[in-house]
C-alpha cells in the first residue's frame, strides 16, 4: 500500500509518504519523490522518466563491484589505520557503522558470550556489472549481516569492527549476479534480534533534491515503521534506541571522541 499526506503548518509544509519496500528501494523512492516535486513546481515533464520495462535489464550480470566512498572523516582514517587491510580500504560508511555498532552494543550492557549482528541494507543497482539503468524503478537491494560475539566486538578496536563489515560486503557481493535477481526473497523482520543493529538508507540517495516550489527541504525523518530499537537511518544520522540505551550511548567515550575530539 502506498499513501501520501500533505499537512500545511504555520511555518512550512510537511509531506508524509509510505511505500511498500517490495515495490521500490530507496533510490527508486527518491526518484519518484523528486519527479513529483518537479511536476508540482510547474514543470510539464519530469527530467528522468522511470524505466518500467524489465526486458531492458541485462540478462547476463557478472561480478559485483563495491564502490568505496570518498575519504571524508577522521573516523575513516582511524578505521583504515587500525584495520590493516591487505587490499582495498575501509569506506566512510563502514567506519561509521562499525563505530555505531560498537558503541550501541556497549550501551546495551550485553554479556561477552552473547551474539550481536550488524545488518546493513545494500543497494545493488550500481554494484551489478553491468549496472542497471539509472532510471530503473523497483527494489534491488538486500541486507548484509555481520555477526560477532559481544566480547570480541568490544574487546577489539574500531578497525576490527570496520574490517568485519568490509569483509562481509566483499564476501556476499563477490559472486552475485542475474541469478540473485531471479530468486528474490522477502526480508523476514522477525529475524531482527534485540542485540542487533540495522542500518538502512544511504548518503547517496537524492534526499534533498526535491523542490515543490516551496523551497528546499529542511530535514528528512523516518516514519514509525522505521523506528525501533537498534535502527540507524541514513547518514544524517538518525539513531533509534530504547531510552536507557540512548542515555548510556551519550556517555560513551569512543563515540564522544569521534564526534567531539576536544570534549
Amino acid at each position: 500500500m502506498h499513501s501520501f499526506l500533505v499537512t500545511e503548518l504555520e511555518d512550512g509544509v510537511l509531506i508524509g509518504c509510505s511505500l511498500n519496500h517490495t515495490t521500490a528501494d530507496g533510490e527508486s523512492f527518491w526518484h519518484f519523490f523528486n519527479s513529483w516535486s518537479e511536476l508540482n513546481a510547474g514543470h510539464e515533464t519530469i527530467s528522468r522518466p522511470p524505466l518500467m520495462e524489465r526486458a531492458q535489464i541485462p540478462k547476463e550480470l557478472h561480478q559485483v563491484h563495491f564502490p568505496l566512498a570518498q575519504a571524508i572523516s577522521r573516523i575513516k582514517a582511524k578505521a583504515n589505520k587500525r584495520s590493516k587491510l591487505q587490499r582495498g580500504e575501509i569506506s566512510s560508511l563502514q567506519a561509521l557503522v562499525g563505530l555505531m555498532w560498537r558503541t550501541i552494543t556497549w550501551a546495551r550492557k550485553l554479556q561477552g558470550d552473547q551474539i550481536t549482528a550488524c545488518k546493513v541494507a545494500a543497494g545493488l543497482q550500481k554494484r551489478l556489472d553491468p549496472t542497471l539503468p539509472w532510471e530503473y524503478f523497483g527494489s534491488c537491494m538486500l541486507f548484509l549481516s555481520t555477526e560477532a560475539k559481544v566480547g570480541d566486538l568490544l574487546g577489539q578496536d574500531l578497525g576490527w569492527a570496520a574490517r568485519a563489515l568490509h569483509e562481509t560486503v566483499l564476501r556476499e557481493t563477490a559472486n552475485m549476479g542475474w541469478q540473485w535477481l531471479m530468486n528474490i526473497q522477502l526480508y523476514d523482520v522477525n529475524g531482527f534480534e534485540s542485540n542487533d543493529v540495522m542500518v538502512a538508507s544511504s548518503p547517496w540517495l537524492e534526499m534533498y533534491g526535491s523542490d515543490f516550489g516551496w523551497g528546499k527541504g529542511l530535514a528528512v525523518l523516518s516514519g514509525s515503521a522505521n523506528k525501533f530499537d537498534g535502527r540507524i537511518s541514513g547518514m544524517d544520522l538518525e539513531v533509534c534506541l530504547l531510552p536507557h540505551v540512548m542515555a548510556a550511548l551519550e556517555l560513551d567515550e569512543e563515540l564522544l571522541d569521534a564526534l567531539l575530539p576536544s570534549y
